[in-house]
């Protein structure tokens, strides 16, 4: 595997988690956080935990400056982030997640062994530069739409969210175009 391919893995990895810390009830990532000691990712992400919270909204959420997952995905219910990468609310969203990646897996796979069609490099990418699209929109919705629930430290965390999900995006992008043109 290439070097810029693993960096695209890598980033990929890294933002995916980041959602998924932002999405995560607030007990579930204190127990992780707390479980996992002091390593580099519970200390540089816990400050995700308090800019979304799963469920409903109640006035002590918004006194604390919380975002409700709920909220953001009413606002945003056509979002791929919410089929791809957000924590399945029940059976059906398992299910269906898991099919999406096995589909893009499988896709990924054809692509990068020049057994893709044309047709199924569209596919892929046009999936992918959707998803990443679909999440610089949430960060940017949540900066734009609630200010005021967000303290400096969400902020910070969602500049540096924006600047790696518009990196990717750029990444996919040039590597749609590396296979189409090789096509």
């Amino acid at each position: 595997m290439s070097f810029k391919k693993i960096t695209i893995l890598v980033s990929s990895l890294l933002v995916a988690g980041i959602l998924l810390l932002l999405l995560l009830p607030s007990s579930s990532k204190n127990a992780a956080v707390s479980n996992s000691g002091n390593s580099f990712f519970s200390e540089g992400f816990s400050a995700f935990s308090n800019i979304l919270r799963s469920g409903s909204s109640s006035s002590s959420n918004e006194e604390e400056g919380l975002i409700p997952a709920s909220l953001l995905r009413n606002e945003t219910p056509d979002n791929l982030y919410w089929v791809a990468v957000a924590t399945p609310r029940d059976a059906v969203e398992m299910k269906a997640q898991h099919e999406l990646r096995e589909d893009w897996a499988a896709l990924y796979g054809k692509i990068y062994s020049n057994k893709a069609t044309r047709k199924e490099i569209d596919e892929y990418y046009t999936a992918q530069i959707k998803l990443q699209e679909d999440q610089l929109e949430l960060l940017k919705i949540m900066e734009d739409r609630y200010p005021e629930r967000l303290n400096d430290d969400s902020r910070r965390m969602i500049l540096a969210g924006k600047e790696l999900y518009a990196k990717k995006l750029k990444d996919v992008k040039n590597e749609y175009e590396k296979h189409i043109n090789q096509k």
